[in-house]
């Protein structure tokens, strides 16, 4: 066993106000008159986190909260977050989105949540730490009417250490706005309601995933990470352990770290922390024969990490902090040819993208929604999800136990280029990557860090800066796995062979010949037959790029013709054909249909159909009420087949 230490500064992501904050559009229209409601009793935390990394002593901040629409943005001067009366707030439970069931203008707004806490007995000196998981866009925390912390993106998680709660009832206040702005990551497309807001998925606004609490008594704990190396697919197994350190208390403290891993006891040398000092420590341990994680076999190690500092006054007891995680150990490498290996094997990766929207709760998913989805993806036989963003880290966890790839995108999309000729968006655009990387790199189910997807041609100057930065970030952080981009396909596109692209392990390919155009003129439309050759061309022109198709679709929403766009037959034809192109293509190194089930994108979205259904994308292979296409069955029968 190899122990070696090292110290560097850790980021602080509550002081931070987030990679993608700019200011707020001001809604237009007037606000809605609320309902009273009986002041409640404070509620305390509920159960536990369907998280399971993190504290074992943290606690579902849930229970009875309370929510009011704000569409006239007067919250602030009408200081919402000081009310101690309930009229105008309405009960809910967390997670939720206040827009989770329109379907008709995606407009921007500002909400308003509420949670009434009784402080929780705890011993003298007790600090509490809240946990968002994801909430947004733009948050704002307020304890008892003060403001702690500012952040935004909806798919990155924050903290707020809360000031010492007072004795009886403490409120906690959070304003959320879903009000975008011109140099978003994500949402740049113009609405008509406040200039800008709408994208490429429904502009969904509240607190999304869980809020957790946690007791801080000396040391916290914020995050254990472990990362293994392994020279060989057969070697054993070098794991990095990443320490995220917090003294939130006003003296200087001596921290003992102790691991324990596989049946061991890890003892770090004594490390001091200033007062308030956050740090992260990095360590390494040797696991000589290792049982290895694998595409559907998701052998897990536990890690239990322990931070002892001595209590305050000669016979106190030292106070201990703990944090709980997972890690899988597998080994990924690229060949020269662009062949990417997981254990010393080629795998077929094949499986579905993902949106975290469901008709009756929006992105704000529970468990339902995650296990309806994680059964299709067995039922698929699929071994490989992506999304637009980085997963409910819930279902990120599920996805390690199972053995299925993750491909892990940052979200940005489609940022246009004079968006790019800012130096304030090139800057968020890499931090929102390394937040994505900071998250998620304990999981062994992500292999590839996706910086972006769908930036616009040409590549300009600054969008080449902005690619080599954020790959220059993700490596620093992770070099473990695959640094990726996912760009649309068009024949002929002269960007396919810009040596910038060599910035990139893996290209991921985003295409729908057959469907859109596909080409630009002179160039005639494209057909599915045309993939294949496009696939060969772009093998020729970035050789050591290891290949994806991360995307490719077409919409279905009535029976027809198979000749026919838009009908279902069309669709399982399309999804045959390409598969097809795909499998005899032994460079192509994976494909994810796209969707997995149809969801909301802009009021006026058509998709390429000649019968649109707007808002809907019908490129899904499940309806709306979650009921299978023939080309579910279709993709199925090729999935399982092999």
């Amino acid at each position: 066993m190899v122990l070696v230490c090292a110290v560097s500064p850790a980021p602080v992501l509550a002081a931070d106000p987030g990679a993608e904050l700019t200011p707020e559009p001001a809604p237009r229209s007037p606000g809605t008159p609320g309902t009273v409601y009986p002041v409640p009793e404070a509620a305390p935390p509920r159960g536990r986190p369907a998280v399971q990394e993190g504290s074992p002593t943290r606690r579902l901040l849930g229970g009875t909260w309370y929510f009011r629409l704000d569409d006239a943005n007067a919250g602030l001067a009408g200081r919402y977050m000081a009310q101690t009366s309930l009229a105008g707030w309405r009960p809910i439970t967390l997670p939720f989105d206040w827009n989770a069931r329109e379907r008709t203008s995606n407009r921007s707004s500002v909400g308003w949540f509420r949670r009434e806490l009784d402080a929780p007995r705890a011993p003298k000196g007790t600090r509490w730490v809240v946990r968002f998981e994801g909430a947004g866009h733009f948050s704002t925390v307020y304890l008892n009417g003060r403001r702690i912390v500012t952040h935004a993106g909806n798919y990155l998680p924050f903290e707020a250490e809360l000031p010492e709660l007072r004795r009886g009832r403490n409120r906690l206040v959070v304003r959320i706005s879903s009000l975008r702005s011109s140099n978003d990551l994500s949402h740049w497309r113009k609405a008509s309601f406040n200039g800008f807001g709408n994208g490429g998925w429904w502009n969904f606004g509240g607190i999304h995933r869980e809020v957790s609490i946690r007791p801080v008594r000396g040391v916290d704990i914020e995050r254990v990470q472990a990362v293994p190396r392994l020279a060989c697919p057969a070697c054993a197994a070098r794991v990095q352990v990443h320490l995220g350190l917090h003294n939130p208390t006003p003296r200087k403290v001596r921290s003992q770290i102790t691991l324990r891993v596989a049946g061991r006891r890890i003892r770090l040398a004594p490390r001091y922390l200033a007062a308030g000092q956050r740090r992260e420590l990095v360590t390494r341990f040797t696991i000589r024969k290792p049982k290895r994680w694998d595409i559907r076999r998701g052998n897990l190690y536990g890690l239990l990490a322990e931070a002892r500092v001595p209590g305050e006054g000669k016979r106190a007891r030292p106070l201990t902090a703990r944090y709980r995680t997972s890690f899988g150990v597998r080994d990924l490498r690229k060949r020269a040819d662009g062949t990417v290996l997981i254990n010393g094997a080629a795998r077929r990766l094949r499986g579905v993208s993902v949106h975290e929207d469901d008709p009756l709760v929006g992105s704000a998913w529970r468990a339902p929604q995650r296990a309806s989805f994680l059964r299709r993806v067995d039922d698929l036989g699929a071994n490989v999800v992506r999304a637009h963003y980085p997963l409910d880290p819930a279902l990120l966890e599920a996805l390690d136990r199972r053995g299925v790839a993750v491909w892990d995108a940052a979200p940005v999309y489609q940022v246009q280029n004079d968006r790019w000729a800012l130096p304030a968006v090139r800057r968020n655009a890499v931090a929102v990557n390394r937040e994505m990387v900071r998250r998620d790199r304990g999981h062994p189910s992500v292999i590839a860090w996706s910086i972006a997807n769908e930036l616009p041609d040409p590549v300009t100057p600054q969008q080449a800066s902005f690619m080599r930065g954020a790959a220059a970030a993700v490596r620093r952080l992770d070099s473990t796995r695959l640094v990726a981009i996912d760009r649309v396909a068009r024949v002929g596109a002269a960007e396919d062979s810009n040596p910038v692209l060599r910035t990139f392990d893996a290209l991921g390919v985003n295409e729908y010949f057959g469907w859109y155009r596909g080409a630009f003129p002179p160039i005639p439309e494209t057909t599915s037959a045309d993939l294949g050759p496009y696939l060969d061309t772009l093998h020729r022109q970035q050789p050591r790029a290891a290949l994806f198709v991360t995307e490719f679709g077409a919409e279905a929403n009535r029976d027809g013709p198979v000749e026919e766009k838009g009908t279902f037959a069309f669709q399982a034809r399309f999804m045959r054909e390409h598969l097809q192109a795909i499998d005899t293509r032994p460079f192509v190194n994976g494909a994810m249909v796209w969707n997995v089930r149809d969801f909301r994108v802009i009021p006026n979205w058509a998709g390429g159909n000649p019968i649109p259904d707007p808002p809907y994308n019908h490129k899904g292979l499940l309806d709306l009420a979650g009921k299978p296409k023939p080309a579910y069955d279709e993709v199925k029968r090729i999935f399982t087949s092999r």
